[in-house]
């Protein structure tokens, strides 16, 4: 395999990784909304944040990443916690993870025509992945506030 068709691949499969974060994430969304079950939507949400780990790492292989990460996304402050609060973010995640998953395909698409294009779309993407890894981080955190408050 060339070097051209290695670095496509690796942004293929960051799409495919950024799918399946989003997958796992909407999961633990689920889990969340319905306030049961809270073991298996941890589960889900490590399970997005691999794939989304995945996903970056792919991205860098195939040297689509350059630019500095975004603002990362506030730790919320308010004091009432609930399983709303962490499937919103993992609703929320799982959405920035499909739209760089598509900017991921869009780069592959154009990746022999426009290089500057492929580089626009994994630059997006990237923003996009690192907003989701925030508001997956968010929930984690949520989510022990709120284990730690049903213990107590």
């Amino acid at each position: 395999m060339n070097t051209k068709h290695s670095k496509k691949g690796h942004l293929e499969a960051a799409a495919s990784h950024h799918e399946q974060a989003a997958r796992y994430h909407h999961e633990a969304s689920r889990h969340f909304e319905v306030g049961k079950d809270y073991a298996h939507a941890a589960h889900q949400a490590m399970m997005a944040h691999g794939h989304a780990l995945h996903a970056i790492d792919r991205a860098h292989d195939a040297g689509a990443h350059s630019a500095p990460p975004p603002p990362i996304t506030p730790a919320s402050t308010g004091s009432g916690v609930n399983s709303a609060h962490v499937a919103a973010h993992h609703a929320t995640a799982a959405e920035l993870h499909e739209q760089a998953a598509l900017h991921m395909r869009l780069a592959v698409k154009h990746f022999d025509q426009d290089r500057g294009a492929v580089a626009h779309d994994a630059q997006l993407a990237l923003s996009l992945a690192l907003r989701a890894l925030s508001h997956g981080n968010e929930a984690a955190r949520l989510f022990v506030k709120l284990a730690a408050a049903e213990a107590s």
